[in-house]
């Protein structure tokens, strides 16, 4: 399931990630996604808790409507409670130019602090 915030008056896009990822709700996020970006927003906070899996066509959505809203960020958070996830974070900048920090999910206040820049 992923959950999507943003606020008019600030930079930053939320998303909220657990359980089991569909094709149809990426491909819904994904559009709203891009029209944030389009609009100007250029922060990612992804917030990722008991994340149990994906289904293939989701992620191939993600590879494919992703990378290029990627180039569009300029810095991305990503608070996990699982090792792994906080593990294959750090290739972020393989596939964006955003500065990319990964946070423990005990530090999701100081991942929306860094995020806004504050």
């Amino acid at each position: 399931m992923i959950t999507y915030a943003s606020e008019a008056d600030s930079p930053v896009i939320e998303l909220r990630v657990s359980g089991h990822v569909t094709e149809d709700e990426l491909e819904a996020n994904m559009d709203r996604l891009k029209a944030d970006l389009d609009a100007g927003k250029t922060r990612v906070i992804e917030i990722i808790e008991g994340f149990t899996g994906i289904e293939p066509a989701a992620l191939m959505a993600d590879i494919r409507l992703g990378l290029p809203l990627a180039r569009k960020v300029d810095r991305v958070a990503v608070v996990a409670d699982q090792a792994w996830i906080r593990g294959l974070s750090h290739l972020g900048p393989l596939f964006t130019g955003a500065t990319v920090k990964v946070f423990h999910d005990e530090q999701l206040a100081e991942a929306r602090s860094w995020i806004r820049g504050d």
